[in-house]
């Protein structure tokens, strides 16, 4: 448990040791070895990005008495006291989407009613081993929702309206869910009372599932015909990476750690089932159009879409007893990763955050934060576009506000409840011609236990 005195009381004795246990445990609150990354395949409502996380943290949810350090700042664990930790938190993500091309909208949403994580932390002396669950991207049993598609799935099958003549678009519409599972195994070792460092192995699965509908019709030859299109992308692959860390104390208060999670590869099957339907003069069509459509989608072929290498620097310290205030940095190697070409449209990412945690007393404490993530697009009227989802799940700058607070009940066992809300800069697709909004509210929970 997070030994907090009240801070009225001024013994020195007490005010020291209470600023080193404080410190180390609260320094896991902002160092994010989550190894998200800022642009990832088509997801249900984008929490692979930095939002997501940072919120989190910024918010002051986690109760960081060793419940899911390993998680964000892997190398701290050894700072906790000897003990099995356990962790297990869940978010509620809803975002909602607004897309503008002259004067038609088109409007997407997603709720994500659960995103889990789990965390066992086993701490020994001087060593100390870490196991840990969590989504790095997307949300399981979610979809995001456009239910009159959007400006680029409209333009895709006005393409194939071309091909039939006399034909025009009646209808669109497209869901997407996708979620990149992630496992870290690891250790961490203190090298003495101001080093410590860890090391560890990182395990991924990803699914992706995309439904894309539109429907058309016309009176070729004066014959009245219809056609309808109903399309499943799925995708999956998997991937390892790893992870190190390295904490240093240099002095009472004060707090400076780093972290590096390696770039996973991520090669994915592509699977595309189209079902067309015609009647009239488009019947005779539609085995040529779902042909199509598997050639064009790269049905049975393989992509790459790597998850970027990513490095977290976070000082933190505490001015005043009570109250720690903390600054973290997220640097993202997106033109280092593999993307198909597709990363020579993007540069590097970076997330800013700034956080104040104040404890009212031994049991209780309050955070707030701001962040801001630069997502590395680029100026030209396209950056919106996601390298591979283009407008249906767009990359967007963000500004993030956190609000959490933390409880705890007894010596071992503690809970904490965060909100943030993320306003998305707005984008442009299509040479400018198409405007995107963004934004979110995400409430967490967490509760942790030690033995």
């Amino acid at each position: 448990m997070l030994k907090i005195k009240d801070v009225n009381r001024v013994a020195v004795k007490n005010n020291i040791k209470m600023e080193v246990c404080c410190m180390k445990k609260i320094f896991c609150l902002l160092t994010m070895a989550v190894f998200v990354c800022v642009a990832t395949a088509l997801y249900a409502n984008g929490i692979a990005q930095s939002s997501h996380f940072t919120a989190k943290h910024i918010g002051g949810m986690n109760d960081n008495t060793g419940d899911e350090t390993a998680m964000y700042d892997p190398a701290s664990v050894v700072w906790l006291k000897d003990g099995i930790y356990i962790n297990v938190s869940s978010f509620t993500v809803m975002d909602s989407l607004e897309a503008k091309v002259g004067s038609t909208k088109y409007d997407g949403s997603a709720t994500a009613w659960t995103v889990p994580a789990a965390s066992v932390t086993y701490k020994q002396d001087q060593i100390a081993g870490f196991l840990y669950f969590n989504v790095l991207d997307g949300a399981p049993f979610t979809k995001l929702k456009w239910d009159d598609g959007t400006f680029y799935t409209y333009t895709a099958a006005s393409g194939v309206a071309a091909l039939l003549t006399g034909s025009s678009i009646t209808s669109t519409s497209v869901e997407a869910s996708s979620t990149t599972y992630n496992i870290t195994l690891g250790g961490a070792y203190k090298i003495n009372d101001m080093f410590s460092f860890a090391l560890g192995g990182r395990y991924i699965y990803y699914t992706k599932d995309v439904n894309n509908k539109f429907a058309g019709a016309g009176t070729p030859m004066g014959i009245p015909s219809s056609y309808s299109v109903d399309t499943d992308i799925k995708e999956t692959a998997n991937g390892f990476g790893g992870v190190i860390g390295l904490n240093v104390v240099p002095a009472h208060g004060y707090l400076i750690g780093l972290t590096y999670a390696t770039a996973i590869k991520r090669e994915y099957d592509i699977t595309v089932d189209p079902t067309v339907t015609a009647t009239g003069a488009y019947a005779a069509a539609a085995p040529t159009v779902a042909a199509g459509i598997k050639a064009t989608l790269g049905d049975g072929e393989k992509a790459r879409y790597d998850i970027p290498a990513m490095a977290t620097l976070t000082a933190a310290g505490m001015p005043v007893l009570g109250t720690i205030i903390a600054l973290q940095i997220n640097y993202m190697f997106n033109k280092q990763a593999d993307w198909e070409e597709a990363e020579k449209e993007y540069n590097n990412t970076i997330v800013y955050m700034l956080a104040l945690t104040q404890y009212l007393n031994q049991q209780l404490r309050f955070s707030l934060g701001v962040m801001y993530a630069d997502k590395g697009i680029k100026d030209d009227g396209a950056e919106s576009l996601h390298p591979d989802s283009e407008d249906v799940n767009p990359v967007l700058d963000e500004l993030g506000f956190g609000l959490g607070a933390a409880y705890s009940i007894n010596e071992n066992l503690n809970v904490g409840l965060t909100y943030s809300y993320t306003y998305y800069m707005e984008g442009e697709a299509f040479g400018g011609a198409e405007k995107i909004n963004k934004t979110r509210h995400l409430v967490g929970v967490q509760v942790g236990y030690k033995m």
